[in-house]
């Protein structure tokens, strides 16, 4: 009965004679008489094609995990499995009941934190994997509520466990065990079991270990990983073994790689320095793609000298990083890899329109959802072109709810009003059939039935015949498959929650699920350059090996998984009997799996982290790559740079893809050092790309010169510009006007000088310039009539209750309405002047109590102030004087000081303006309206937002500690604030100069997507701003 350890070093011949012993049983058909074992699922993948490739066909190919054999063992066994997503909503349950219980004292305050029940469930799982149970926990933990808690919470989720028949993948471990404790005939008939490239193993693996030696079946254990000082993580692995009744037997080799040297000498106390027979390269790059790009173009170099991809290999330190990173390069370079690309199903389309719908029933006031519903393809209310245009008026309408939308002038005036009716229909019909609180079972028969109602899959075919993409085509499908399956897994929650909850906390929970599910979009190639980490790159053997990401702090990661497993803790926890490391004994096995990834490269080995600088900080090498730079000879290190300047390179040798050859082409012509041939020859692989250069050089060449052109709004043309200064021959400027040129000058030249309109329409609501003046003169009247309720309010003399002048609001607007001719009958306009008098109503009292809460007090005082009536205003800038005119919504003063402070109203938040937009140019108004009031000392300039009753402050005195605190983006100095004022100034002479100059140049400081003159301008921008 062998039971035997072969210890030997990095790559030594005993796995070979291990993996033939297999062989040669497949080769006599009899697979089923042995057991191999391997600790991750790359090897697995690895040893059973050198199996299938030497054998051919066979059966009966026995390669395991430990995993897999648990599932083996308990194949024949009825238990409901409880997956991650369902162990976290149990574990919410358990927290719940628990906190009204009044058992949790420490963790009170975070039972309902989503971050919370995750770790929790992750320490609950790492108790289980140490085979611990609740009362062996209870019985060793210290008496404090931090452990405590933890043991109450483990204990209650394990009688709720056998309360609904279920286990998670830790208790199958324990029923594992148990089953083997009661009857080992399961491995019967087996001549023997290799387990081979392990170096540790994990609690429940040791008691595995423990039954399977109580058999008589030869075992035996191939640990390649034997070095001249052996790193603790091994000895305490081997002695363990040894008290199990192992014989450790001793593996010599005699001739040893550069880097199992390497590996062997590597974290030794002594130590010589190594000269490797290649050179080692390190890659600095300047971020993280730098650095893969730079990875990328030696992987081509190595495979145009004849080593193929499936021979190279890459490490990522840190996997999460890197991946995504790696994946973008590796398409732009063309190079396949056997990683397979996967996405998350909350990305996928399909399932974001399903979330729509249901989002758009619990919260109907938020316009984002209202927008996202109407944009759904998959779950369609029209048809693509008038969805198109719908979305687009609707992002051009300051609107929150559908009563908004009912109200617009702008959508119910449009072409498109009657369908925007049946889609307001439809949605309110979707509506009834989802309720606000139900039992869970019932949404999850509510969202199959809209599923099916909604023709989706019907809808997944009518996607491909336009679009003929099959890629799209397979990912809905497997998509809507994987919904499916999470609903079917959220049926196993009805036992558990068998109560009603809201729509809310059922979106919550479905998007929960959600997120945990991925699908493949991109799948892996097998003869592609093999992406692994760290653990599994164990066993492997590449002739070019690429270790990435060597970087300090993110490898090797010592840091504290959570706020339970910390360094702090680690007595405490070791004293529960927890299968804990502290930062030694982690930083001990991190090196040992660092020297087996060094061990896995035969010819050429390349190191590589990036800088990642962000300000004067920048990412140093990891201690790992230290240590290599003080073993081997300096001669032998070989430094390769990815600094920004590899984005554009100019060494010919150094391109990788077409698009870095037409940028060298480009720069070489640009540098007057391009060869002609060279651009024939590009010309050949791609016709079209110099062409589109070419033409959109001829398209700025147009656009430069002086003369009015199709691409440009600067006028050369001495009459024309004649004629513009004369029509602003004695001007007097409003702000509005400036601001239209500082925002898009092509824009105030096809709007304020050309009058180019859209085409007018009926108005069947408030024009937002009515509904502006309205707005405005019932809040000046409102301010008058109240004034004296409203200052002794402030005071906290007398209470002053808002709601009860209701009534006066609503008589205000409709007096109003009458003095400018709206005549507004039925109940639609009664609908639009109650939604507008709560709306002024808000606002007030928003001020009012606003007003009551500063330490200093101020009371309105003037409303709508003109300036610069008769040319009575004006500005100096150089020899200039500039004429300015408009109004101010409102001036509130300080009680007892001669302080003032100015209000500008505005209907919506929509493209509010900060302090930085008045330093560049975009905002005037408020700079403005503080230089027209010379007499006073403006303390203070916002805006009322009459949508949200709030206010906002812009400019603020920052001695006004009151008003504004030091950290506020609109604080000032009263130095800031006049430099802020000359600059204004500054801005407006120079925009009345350009205006008089005829420069209305395609140039826009702020560019919407949304602009009527768009297809005029074909301006293009990557950000989104409103007009």
């Amino acid at each position: 009965m062998d039971r035997i350890v072969y210890l030997g070093p990095y790559n030594n011949i005993k796995k070979d004679e291990l993996l033939n012993k297999a062989i040669d049983y497949l080769r006599e058909n009899r697979g089923d008489k042995f057991y191999y074992i391997l600790p991750n699922g790359n090897l697995l993948t690895k040893y059973r094609n050198i199996m299938v490739e030497k054998v051919g066909q066979t059966f009966d190919i026995n390669l395991f995990t430990f995993d897999d054999i648990v599932d083996k063992l308990l194949e024949n066994k009825f238990y409901t499995y409880i997956d991650r997503e369902t162990k976290e909503v149990l574990l919410s349950h358990i927290l719940e009941e628990l906190k009204e219980e009044g058992k949790l004292k420490y963790y009170g305050k975070m039972w309902d934190k989503k971050g919370f029940v995750k770790i929790l469930s992750h320490i609950i799982g790492e108790i289980k994997r140490s085979l611990i149970t609740p009362k062996e926990y209870l019985s060793r933990c210290p008496q404090t509520p931090f452990y405590r808690e933890i043991g109450l919470i483990y204990e209650v989720y394990e009688e709720s466990l056998k309360e609904y028949r279920m286990v998670d993948r830790e208790e199958s471990f324990f029923e594992s065990i148990a089953f083997l404790k009661e009857d080992n005939s399961f491995f019967n008939g087996l001549d023997f079991i290799i387990i081979d490239e392990f170096f540790d193993f994990r609690p429940q693996e040791w008691e595995l270990i423990k039954e399977i030696s109580k058999t008589t079946i030869p075992i035996y254990i191939n640990m390649p990983f034997n070095r001249d000082e052996n790193f603790k993580t091994i000895v305490e692995t081997l002695n363990t073994l040894e008290e199990l009744g192992f014989e450790v037997q001793r593996v010599d080799k005699k001739d040893f790689s550069s880097y199992e040297n390497m590996a062997n000498m590597i974290f030794s106390k002594n130590y010589e320095k190594i000269k490797p027979k290649e050179d080692i390269q390190i890659i600095k790059g300047a971020n993280s793609y730098l650095e893969i790009k730079r990875i990328a173009e030696e992987i081509k170099k190595h495979y145009v000298q004849g080593i193929e991809l499936k021979d190279m290999g890459i490490v990522l330190a840190n996997s999460q990083e890197y991946k995504n990173i790696l994946f973008q390069v590796f398409e732009e370079e063309k190079i396949p890899c056997t990683l397979s690309r996967d996405i998350n199903l909350m990305e996928i389309p399909l399932i974001k329109e399903v979330l729509y719908l249901l989002k758009l029933k619990e919260n109907p006031r938020e316009n984002s959802n209202i927008i996202n519903r109407i944009k759904c393809n998959y779950i369609k209310l029209c048809e693509d072109e008038e969805r198109e245009a719908i979305e687009y008026i609707l992002r051009k309408t300051p609107f929150n709810t559908w009563e908004d939308i009912k109200n617009s002038q702008q959508l119910m005036t449009s072409q498109y009003s009657s369908i925007i009716d049946e889609i307001i229909h439809d949605i309110e019909e979707e509506g009834k059939l989802i309720p606000d609180i139900e039992k869970l079972e019932e949404y999850i028969i509510i969202v199959n039935y809209l599923i099916d109602k909604k023709n989706i899959k019907k809808n997944i075919l009518n996607i491909y015949e336009k679009t003929e993409d099959y890629d799209i085509l397979l990912r809905d499908f497997v998509a809507l498959d994987k919904l499916n399956q999470v609903l079917n897994r959220l049926e196993a929650l009805v036992y558990i929650m068998p109560y009603e909850i809201s729509l809310e906390q059922f979106i919550q929970l479905l998007e929960n699920y959600i997120e945990g599910e991925r699908i493949t979009w991109i799948q892996g190639n097998e003869k592609g350059v093999k992406i692994l980490t760290p653990i599994t790159a164990r066993g492997q053997e590449f002739k070019v090996l690429f270790i990435v990401g060597l970087s300090q702090g993110k490898y090797p990661n010592l840091q504290d998984e959570n706020f339970f497993f910390k360094e702090d803790n680690y007595m405490e926890l070791k004293s529960i009997q927890l299968d804990v490391k502290n930062y030694h004994e982690k930083l001990d096995k991190e090196s040992l799996i660092f020297t087996t990834v060094l061990a896995s490269c035969k010819d050429n080995l390349y190191l590589s982290y990036s800088e990642n600088a962000t300000g004067d900080e920048k990412d140093i090498p990891s201690m790992f790559l230290d240590e290599i730079l003080s073993i081997v000879e300096e001669e032998k290190i070989q430094w390769i740079d990815g600094d920004m300047d590899y984005l554009l390179k100019s060494n010919p040798n150094q391109l990788t893809t077409k698009e870095e050859v037409l940028k060298y082409l480009l720069h070489s012509y640009y540098n007057e050092e391009y060869q002609v041939e060279f651009i024939h020859m590009y010309n050949h692989i791609d016709g079209k790309s110099l062409r589109e250069v070419n033409n959109r050089i001829l398209c700025e060449l147009e656009r430069n010169k002086d003369e009015f052109n199709l691409y440009s709004g600067n006028i050369g043309d001495k009459y024309i510009v004649e004629d513009i200064k004369n029509i602003h021959k004695d001007k007097v400027y409003s702000v509005s006007y400036l601001e239209n040129y500082g925002k898009c000058p092509y824009l105030f030249l096809l709007n304020n000088i050309l009058a180019i309109d859209e085409m007018e329409r009926t108005l069947i609501d408030f024009s937002p310039i009515d509904r502006g003046i309205i707005t405005h003169q019932v809040l000046k009247e409102y301010y008058y009539r109240y004034n004296d309720n409203i200052k002794t309010h402030v005071l906290g003399e007398k209470e002053f209750l808002v709601e009860n002048t209701y009534d006066y609001i609503l008589d205000k607007i409709e007096e109003n309405m009458k003095a400018l001719g709206i005549q507004g009958e039925g109940k639609l306009w009664q609908l639009r002047t109650e939604n507008n008098a709560q709306r002024i109503l808000g606002l007030i009292k928003a001020d009012i109590d606003r007003l009551s809460g500063y330490k200093k007090k101020i009371l309105p005082m003037d409303f709508e102030v003109e300036f610069g009536k008769n040319r009575s205003f004006s500005i100096y800038e150089g020899d200039k004087e500039i004429y300015l005119t408009g109004k101010i919504d409102r001036i509130d003063k300080y009680v007892d000081e001669e302080k003032y402070v100015i209000i500008d109203y505005k209907n919506t938040d929509y493209n509010i303006k900060n302090i930085d937009d008045m330093l560049s140019g975009l905002s005037l108004q408020l700079p403005v309206y503080i230089m027209s009031q010379e007499d006073k000392e403006i303390v203070a300039a916002m805006y009322g937002i009459i949508s949200k009753g709030e206010f906002q402050l812009k400019i603020g005195n920052i001695e006004e500690k009151h008003l504004v605190s030091k950290n506020h983006k609109g604080a000032v100095t009263k130095e800031e604030l006049e430099e802020l004022l000359n600059t204004t100034k500054r801005i407006i002479k120079e925009y009345i100069d350009l205006i008089h100059n005829g420069d209305f140049s395609v140039n826009p400081m702020e560019c919407s997507p949304f602009c009527i003159y768009k297809d005029i301008c074909r301006y293009e921008e990557s950000f989104e701003v409103e007009v």
